[in-house]
């Protein structure tokens, strides 16, 4: 088997980004996530460094996420994980989340992640990304995923949250 490559990525203003530095941010090892990949498995990123991630359960995580797209608010990637949405966030951004449903991943915590290729429909081990980490290195505004949530939420009259 050959190791997949990452696939190239361009900056806002043209620029080409380093299309695994979004892994090497981590502390990940590039190289063993790549194997990883290759093997066909998942490849555990840590979590707490580069960002948090916001863990949203179904089917408002995809709610909220299509409310971002209507809104035409910035997106970064968005991984589809079985029965929840996990946002990567500024770290520390989400760290005064109480609202049902969310659940704040920080430090000593990692996420498994497929190949940037791994995109919905297509799943590999129940993972797949909504929203590839492969275009811009931006990540999805806190507050505006916050308010995306939190309005899907009121709209199913589970406004249950608040924000400290």
């Amino acid at each position: 088997m050959t190791t997949p490559s990452p696939l190239p990525e361009v900056s806002r203003s043209g620029a080409a980004v380093n299309p695994t530095q979004w892994i090497r941010d981590t502390g990940a090892d590039v190289g063993r996530t790549l194997l990883a990949w290759e093997q066909g498995h998942l490849a555990p990123l840590p979590v707490g460094k580069a960002w948090d991630v916001v863990r949203l359960q179904q089917p408002a995580g995809w709610a909220a996420i299509r409310m971002l797209r209507k809104m035409e608010s910035p997106l970064g990637p968005v991984l589809y994980a079985h029965l929840a949405v996990e946002v990567p966030v500024a770290v520390h951004t989400a760290d005064n989340w109480d609202i049902h449903g969310a659940t704040v991943l920080g430090a000593d915590e990692t996420i498994l992640v497929p190949h940037a290729r791994i995109v919905a429909p297509r799943t590999q081990h129940g993972r797949s990304w909504i929203v590839a980490p492969n275009h811009q290195p931006v990540l999805t505004d806190t507050d505006d995923l916050f308010g995306a949530y939190f309005a899907v939420l009121a709209k199913a009259g589970e406004p249950r949250g608040v924000r400290r």
